[in-house]
């Protein structure tokens, strides 16, 4: 049985998190004034959400105005033996901005972001068309995202429905709860 760890997130990390998805560049200082704590409890509360891989600092790229107006999702369908091969073939691709391993009709699902949409084209004849184990490939235009990745915004209480039992213990001295 593998045994993994639950962070246990209590009603100031929740609102330091939410702030930060606001403004991921606000000083400590800024933060502490809002949540009504200390500079340096924003910091260590911060730097514990970050070190837990709770909470990742990343700089997500606007790609229309770098001159990418193309997106599109890829359902690829693969040979199952060569499902990692693949998906590696993928991630090595400026073009392909995530990958995720799925269930259902594909194998693998992409998201790629190209200059204009004439571009699929040579995408997937010279690009996808050359990777060993693909089988199929269906793409997905995206006119418009109606909610992104970067919008979405962790709720200030967990829904009930999803909180797990395990949350409900006492977290121990590294804010961890075991999961059963």
């Amino acid at each position: 049985m593998t045994t993994e760890s639950t962070i246990v997130l209590d009603e100031l990390d929740r609102a330091l998190i939410a702030l930060l998805q606001e403004d991921a560049r606000a000083s400590y200082h800024e933060l502490g004034t809002v949540l009504g704590v200390s500079p340096s409890t924003a910091r260590r509360r911060t730097e514990r959400l970050i070190d837990a891989d709770v909470i990742k600092t990343v700089v997500v790229p606007n790609w229309p105005k770098l001159g990418y107006s193309f997106v599109a999702l890829v359902g690829i369908s693969v040979q199952l033996l060569k499902l990692r091969e693949v998906g590696r073939g993928l991630i090595s691709m400026d073009e392909v901005n995530w990958v995720a391993m799925t269930t259902g009709a594909f194998d693998l699902f992409a998201q790629i972001v190209l200059p204009r949409n004439q571009d699929i084209t040579s995408f997937i004849t010279e690009r996808l068309a050359p990777i060993d184990g693909i089988r199929n490939v269906e793409t997905l235009m995206v006119p418009e995202f109606v909610k992104s990745f970067e919008e979405y915004r962790l709720p200030l209480e967990p829904n009930p429905l999803y909180v797990r039992t395990c949350q409900k213990q006492d977290p121990g001295p590294n804010g961890r709860v075991p999961r059963e």
